[in-house]
């Protein structure tokens, strides 16, 4: 009997030990996380790269749909207020003197950089690629060489329930090289892009004024090729030979000066990006920047994007809207990777295209 007995105790001990184990590495799984959480929060509101970190991710989520996220970073509030302000009212230069048809009438400190266009251009597009590695964070993307900028033009989609992708503008315009344009209304990532917001003017009929008072910054193509930003009415752009318009915002390069030079990166975080850009030759730029993706690109500041596009020679340069919007076509096929889950990309109210 005292045998048998034995044998059920030990029983008992083999069942009891594996519940033992996982209690043990439940302990120890509550021990690390808590460990890290101290560490984390030591790093983040206790070191000055901790707060670097915090002022990255609020400019970041500044500039989405999640902006009501941004004070939960706790950055003191004249920081964030300041990181706010540089979003919303960026320094703005017109890059031709004025909008009217008598320019030396209003004469401005910046001089209008002389635009060459290219006489017998070799090919009409040309690609490179994008692979920067900084300090903490890296990118790539893909830069667009235009060589006849009389060929880009603003394409729009005539849709009233939604707007077009990428591949649908190809399709109705044959466009051999495509970008993303215009902004829009984007509730919780879930806007369909129907409308743009601010100034659109295509084939130099105004499809929509705006007031340069929101903030929005022009940038237009006139018939002759020449590449104009600033802070115009529709009716200025169209009197100063503009044949296609939209409005975004920043500037990034205007009469051959960085906008964003000597200016902190932190304001407008690290996003997925696009940019038009003009260079002095004439040659219109193309600049789509991938990010949100570990492993592949996180994305860049606006201090990147300026001062990438300054060291190709673009003179005169505006960003375009962001995000999983920010995507390029070459010959109907994608060669940016966009962020967006669905592979073909988003809606859009219009898109800049090589035609």
């Amino acid at each position: 009997m005292q045998t048998l007995s034995r044998a059920r105790t030990r029983k008992r001990a083999t069942r009891k030990r594996p519940w033992r184990w996982v209690k043990r590495l439940m302990l120890v799984s509550a021990l690390t996380c808590t460990t890290l959480a101290l560490l984390s929060i030591i790093f983040l509101f206790g070191t000055k790269n901790g707060e670097e970190l915090r002022e990255w991710a609020a400019g970041t989520l500044l500039t989405t749909q999640h902006d009501y996220w941004a004070p939960y970073t706790f950055l003191p509030e004249e920081k964030l207020n300041a990181l706010k302000q540089q979003i919303r009212n960026p320094e703005v230069i017109n890059s031709e003197p004025d909008g009217t048809t008598k320019p030396e009438e209003t004469p401005t400190t910046e001089q209008p950089v002389t635009v060459t266009l290219p006489e017998k251009p070799k090919e009409l597009v040309e690609i490179e690629d994008i692979d920067v590695t900084k300090e903490t964070y890296y990118f790539k993307g893909k830069i667009m060489y235009i060589h006849d900028p009389k060929r880009v033009q603003l394409v729009v989609t005539n849709r009233k329930d939604r707007g077009d992708l990428l591949d649908e503008f190809v399709k109705k315009t044959n466009a051999i090289g495509i970008v993303n344009a215009s902004g829009f209304s984007d509730p919780d990532g879930y806007g369909k892009g129907a409308k743009a917001y601010g100034v659109v003017i295509h084939d130099g009929k105004i499809l929509q004024g705006y007031n340069p008072k929101s903030g929005e910054t022009a940038l237009g193509i006139t018939y002759e090729g020449k590449l104009i930003t600033g802070n115009y009415t529709a009716e200025q752009l169209v009197n100063m030979g503009v044949r296609d318009a939209m409005s975004f915002r920043p500037q990034l390069i205007v009469n051959g000066k960085n906008m964003f030079k000597d200016k902190p990166a932190k304001s407008w975080g690290i996003q997925p990006r696009t940019a038009i850009g003009q260079k002095a030759d004439g040659t219109i730029v193309f600049v789509v920047i991938d990010g949100r993706q570990p492993g592949h690109s996180i994305g860049a500041s606006m201090n990147d994007l300026a001062e990438l596009l300054e060291e190709h020679g673009v003179v005169t340069a505006m960003a375009m809207d962001g995000g999983s919007s920010s995507m390029m076509l070459h010959n109907g096929e994608a060669i940016t990777k966009t962020s967006c889950p669905y592979y073909r990309g988003r809606y859009l109210p219009n898109a800049w295209a090589v035609i």
